[in-house]
């Protein structure tokens, strides 16, 4: 058995999420209406990208291609 299917489905979610919002952050932080509110974009950009670059995250994916064998 390659991976349980409810385990694909959280971690295909958790990639729609984190994509929407890193997609969304982007946006104001190019096309924003006031200095305000694109360093805000820039600020959550950088935490999303922090967030699944970091610690946690890259263990997350060496765990779960361990499970998978490709590791």
């Amino acid at each position: 058995m390659v991976g349980s299917p409810v385990i694909t489905w959280l971690l295909g979610g958790y990639a729609v999420f984190v994509a929407s919002m890193a997609g969304t952050a982007c946006f104001v932080a190019l096309f924003g209406d006031d200095r305000t509110r694109r360093d805000s974009g820039f600020k959550v950009l950088k935490l999303v990208w922090i967030s699944v670059a970091g610690a946690g995250g890259v263990m997350m994916l060496a765990l779960k291609l361990g499970g998978l064998g490709l590791v």
